[in-house]
């Protein structure tokens, strides 16, 4: 009987007895328990996603909000340090040291009068500004419906525990037009490194 040489695998050789249904067992199970080991080492990420989108966020244009989300989708490995785990909430606190992947997207819905261009701004936050992303809102003649995404890693070193993270929306101050409205938002935070 022979072996493959990366994994192991038992094969009949040439030179062995043929036993058909002895040899395909013992593939089957050198393969089943491979895999299992395998598996066992491959441990799931921590990570946590909050969304948005039961209620409309809204206020008027100039100064920037805080997005706040309502339901908890997941928190895997208790990515989420205890309190933050409560909702509605604007903001959150990772749990686990190491390097995280963020990703925060927001829809929303404004009208632009005739002759204006506006912007728009998503900003992620912890103690500082992390990352950010803008674009501009064109005229038309009803709610223009657009997102914007914004995606940055953020360390944590464990130290303590880490800054609340917040995502930030902000338009330019024209305030004699109508407000904004968030609809759908969401806040995804991955452990893609443990320091």
């Amino acid at each position: 009987m022979g072996t493959t040489p990366n994994r192991g695998y038992p094969y009949p050789d040439l030179s062995s007895d043929t036993t058909v249904a002895a040899d395909l067992e013992a593939l089957a199970t050198a393969y089943d328990t491979d895999l299992k080991t395998l598996q066992d080492g491959i441990a799931q990420r921590p990570m946590f996603r909050v969304v948005g989108g039961g209620t409309r966020q809204e206020y008027g244009a100039g100064p920037q909000i805080q997005v706040q989300y309502e339901v908890l989708e997941e928190n895997t490995g208790g990515a989420l340090w205890g309190v933050s785990t409560q909702m509605p909430r604007d903001s959150f606190i990772p749990f686990i040291p190491g390097v995280w992947l963020i990703n925060a997207t927001v829809s929303y819905s404004r009208w632009v009068a005739p002759q204006s261009i506006e912007w728009v701004r998503l900003r992620l936050f912890s103690s500082f500004e992390i990352a950010g992303v803008s674009a501009n809102v064109m005229p038309g003649t009803a709610d223009q419906n657009r997102t914007l995404s914004v995606t940055s890693l953020y360390a944590f070193d464990g130290t303590g525990v880490g800054n609340p993270l917040t995502v930030q929306f902000q338009a330019n101050d024209v305030p004699t037009r109508p407000s904004y409205a968030i609809t759908s938002r969401s806040l995804t935070a991955t452990l893609v490194s443990r320091t």
